[in-house]
């Protein structure tokens, strides 16, 4: 018996390359952690590597 797989489309992240093109644009353009604490800014979302850290967190 064959499975049958389901056609995978595109993302709703870019739905054409101009899309992508745009995207590549607005992420050259994000700030990275130390430009956003220079601003007193927190970058979202926070990620924790440590189980003990994750666990004081919930």
């Amino acid at each position: 018996m064959e499975k049958k797989v389901p056609n995978i489309e595109n993302g709703t992240m870019a739905r054409n390359f101009q899309d992508l093109k745009d995207l590549g644009k607005q992420m050259e353009h994000l700030r990275d952690g130390l430009e956003l604490a220079e601003d007193d800014r927190i970058p979202d979302p926070i990620q924790v590597d440590d189980l003990e850290e994750k666990a004081k967190k919930h």
